[in-house]
C-alpha cells in the first residue's frame, strides 16, 4: 500500500492525521518496533481530550452527563482510530445507545448489564493481549476505561460500587501491562496503583492478589527494575492470598518463582515452582484466565535459568501442544529453547534467537519478548560475548 506525496506532506505538516495502516507501515518501515503505534494512539487520544480541557471551568460547578458521553465518545474513537478508524462512529453510537437502554441499578449510574459487560470484555483483552500488538489491545482497553471512568468518580451504592471497581481494576492491570510492553514504565507504574485502589475498594482481596502477582511477574522482565523489591511485590500477593489453595495463590507462587530464577536463586524457585504445581493441582476446577499449560511456561523459564537441560526441553516440548504459534507464551519458549543452545553452542543459540525475533512484526518486539532473548546472552558464556551473532542480539534487547 502506499500514499501520494501531497498527503504524506499533509501528515508531515499535521494538517491531518495518518490513518492507521499507515503509522504501521511506517512504524515497520523505519524499524520503529512500535513507537510510531503507540505515538499515533496517544496523539488521538490528546486530540479526542482537547474539548474536554476548554470546558474544565464551566465543569467545575457542575457535571454536565452530554458531556461525559461526548468525552468518552470523542475517547472511544480515538482508540478505534487506532484499530480501524471506519467503525469509530458507529462503534461510539451503538454503545451510547445500548447502555442508554439498560435499566440503571437503584441510586445508581450504572445498569447490572453494563458492569456484565466491562467484565467480559476484561476476558477478551486479556486473551488478545497474547496475540495482538500491545497498542493495539491498549486501543480497546482505553475505550473501555473511559466509558467506567465518570461512574468510577461518582457514589455509587453497594454491591454496585464494589463490582465496578472490580470489574475496573482488572482493565487497569491490564493497562499497565500494555504500557509496560510498549516501553512506558511511568504510565505502568501509574496504572499498576491504580490497580491496587480499585482492586481494594471492591473488596476482593484474592482479586488483588491476582493483580499484584501478575504486576510482579511483568516486572520480572525489566532490566531497570530492582528484583528484590519485585520479589516483595511477589510475596505480598502471596500474603493476599492465603493458604487455601486458590487460583490467585498459584499466580503469585509463579510470579515468586520466576523472579527468585531470574535472581539466580535457582534451588528456591524449584521449590516454589512445586508448590504452585501442587496448588494448582489441589484446585476444585481449571480457572478462566489459569489454563493448565501454564505450568510448562514456568518449568521451561526456571529450568532454563537453571541449566537443568532435561526438564526444560520437556517443557518445551509438551508447550507446543497447547500454545498457537502466535501466542505470546509460544514465542518466549521458543527463546529459551534458544538458550538452551546457547550454553554449548553460543553463535547457534544467538542466531536461533534472532531469526525468532526477524519473524515477529514490529509492534510485537514488547519489552517481556526482548527479555526472553536477552536469557540467551545471560546464559551464553563470557568468552563468546564477542561473536557477532550475541552482539547483535545484545543490541537488539537493549533498544528501549
Amino acid at each position: 500500500m502506499s500514499w501520494d506525496h501531497s498527503m504524506v506532506s499533509r501528515w508531515e505538516s499535521g494538517d491531518h492525521r495518518p490513518p492507521v495502516e499507515a503509522v504501521e507501515a511506517m512504524d515497520t518501515a523505519l524499524g520503529a518496533e512500535g513507537k510510531l503505534i503507540s505515538l499515533g494512539f496517544r496523539a488521538a487520544v490528546a486530540d479526542s481530550n482537547r474539548p474536554r480541557k476548554s470546558t474544565v471551568e464551566a465543569k467545575a460547578s457542575t457535571r454536565d452527563e452530554d458531556d461525559d458521553v461526548e468525552r468518552r465518545r470523542l475517547i472511544r474513537g480515538a482508540a478505534a482510530v487506532a484499530v480501524s478508524g471506519a467503525v469509530a462512529p458507529v462503534l461510539a453510537a451503538l454503545t451510547d445507545a445500548w447502555q442508554a437502554s439498560e435499566p440503571r441499578i437503584s441510586g445508581a449510574s450504572v445498569s447490572q448489564a453494563m458492569i456484565d459487560d466491562w467484565e467480559s470484555a476484561a476476558d477478551i483483552h486479556a486473551r488478545r493481549a497474547y496475540v495482538d500488538p500491545p497498542a493495539v489491545v491498549l486501543a480497546g482497553l482505553a475505550a473501555d476505561f473511559a466509558d467506567m471512568a465518570p461512574h468510577l468518580s461518582r457514589d455509587q451504592p453497594e454491591p454496585a460500587q464494589s463490582d465496578l471497581a472490580h470489574a475496573a481494576a482488572r482493565h487497569a492491570a491490564l493497562i499497565a501491562g500494555k504500557w509496560f510492553d510498549l516501553g512506558n514504565h511511568r504510565e505502568a507504574h501509574r496504572w499498576w496503583a491504580k490497580t491496587r485502589t480499585l482492586a481494594e475498594r471492591s473488596g476482593d482481596v484474592l482479586l488483588a492478589a491476582w493483580l499484584i502477582g501478575r504486576e510482579a511477574a511483568y516486572r520480572r522482565g525489566d532490566p531497570d527494575e530492582d528484583l528484590a523489591d519485585v520479589l516483595l511485590v511477589a510475596q505480598r500477593a502471596r500474603r493476599l492470598a492465603g493458604d487455601r489453595p486458590s487460583a490467585p495463590l498459584v499466580i503469585a507462587l509463579s510470579a515468586e518463582a520466576q523472579t527468585l530464577a531470574t535472581l539466580g536463586r535457582h534451588a528456591e524457585a524449584i521449590t516454589t515452582l512445586r508448590q504452585a504445581e501442587d496448588t494448582f493441582d489441589q484446585l476444585p476446577f481449571q480457572p478462566t484466565g489459569l489454563e493448565s499449560h501454564w505450568m510448562y511456561f514456568d518449568r521451561s523459564l526456571i529450568y532454563t535459568f537453571a541449566g537443568d537441560v532435561k526438564r526444560a526441553a520437556e517443557a518445551q516440548s509438551a508447550a507446543k501442544e497447547f500454545y498457537p504459534s502466535k501466542h505470546h507464551g509460544a514465542v518466549k519458549i521458543a527463546l529459551h529453547n534458544a538458550a538452551l543452545h546457547a550454553r554449548t553452542d553460543p553463535e547457534q543459540g544467538a542466531q536461533q534467537a534472532l531469526r525468532l525475533m526477524e519473524t515477529l512484526p514490529a509492534g510485537r518486539r514488547d519489552i517481556r519478548i526482548k527479555a526472553a532473548a536477552r536469557i540467551v546472552v545471560d546464559v551464553t558464556p563470557e568468552k563468546a560475548h564477542a561473536l557477532p551473532a550475541v552482539r547483535e542480539l545484545r543490541a537488539l534487547t537493549t533498544n528501549r
